[in-house]
C-alpha cells in the first residue's frame, strides 16, 4: 500500500505541533530550537542576576527582586506566542510539502528541497486524532494532518508506517 500527503500547515497546525513537542520533549526542544534557547539563556541569565542581587541587598531588594520575578512570570505566555509567532513565520517554505511513502523509505519534496529518508531514520511516532507525527529526532518531525492525505486511508496509515519502521504509534490525547 501507499500513502501520498500534501500538506500546507496552517498556523493551528503549527501550534498543535508546539504544543505536542512542548509535551513530549520540552527540555530537548527547550535547548535545541534557536528561539526557545535564547528564551532559557535570557531566563537563566535573569535568575542568576536576581540570586546575586538578593545576596546583596536588604529586604527592599528582596521587593524589588520579587517584583521583576512577578513581571516576568506574567510575560511568558506573551514571549511564548510572539516566538511561536516568528517561528512560524520562519518556517513558511517547510510549510507546504508532498511527501510519498513507499517500499523503501519517505520522499519528501518542498519548494527549496527534495529528500529521502528511509525507514530506520525515524525514532518516534505519534498520532493525536487528527495528526501524525514522525520524529527524525527529538526537534524535528514530518507533520501530517490526515485533512491532507491524497492516496491512502489516513486510518490505514498508523499500522503501515508502524509496520516499516518497527515502531510503535503512539497515541497522544
Amino acid at each position: 500500500m501507499k500513502f501520498e500527503v500534501k500538506t500546507d500547515l496552517t498556523k493551528q497546525d503549527f501550534q498543535n505541533y508546539y504544543q505536542l513537542n512542548q509535551k513530549v520533549h520540552a527540555p530537548a526542544v527547550f535547548m535545541v530550537n534557536k528561539y526557545g534557547g535564547i528564551a532559557g539563556v535570557i531566563l537563566a541569565v535573569v535568575l542568576t542576576i536576581a540570586i546575586l542581587v538578593y545576596r546583596l541587598w536588604t529586604s527592599k531588594g528582596v521587593m524589588i527582586l520579587y517584583c521583576i520575578f512577578m513581571v516576568l512570570l506574567i510575560a511568558l505566555p506573551f514571549v511564548n506566542r510572539w516566538l511561536l509567532n516568528r517561528m512560524y513565520e520562519a518556517s513558511r517554505g517547510a510549510l507546504k510539502a508532498e511527501y510519498r511513502f513507499g517500499d523503501s523509505g519517505v520522499e519528501s519534496t518542498t519548494e527549496t528541497s527534495k529528500n529521502m529518508y528511509t525507514w530506520f531514520a525515524f525514532c518516534e511516532l505519534y498520532h493525536s486524532g487528527v495528526y501524525y507525527y514522525l520524529y527524525v529526532d527529538k526537534a524535528h518531525s514530518i507533520v501530517l494532518p490526515e485533512r491532507c492525505f491524497t492516496q491512502g486511508d489516513p486510518a490505514a496509515f498508523g499500522p503501515f508506517i508502524a509496520e516499516k519502521t518497527g515502531l510503535e504509534v503512539k497515541e497522544i490525547k
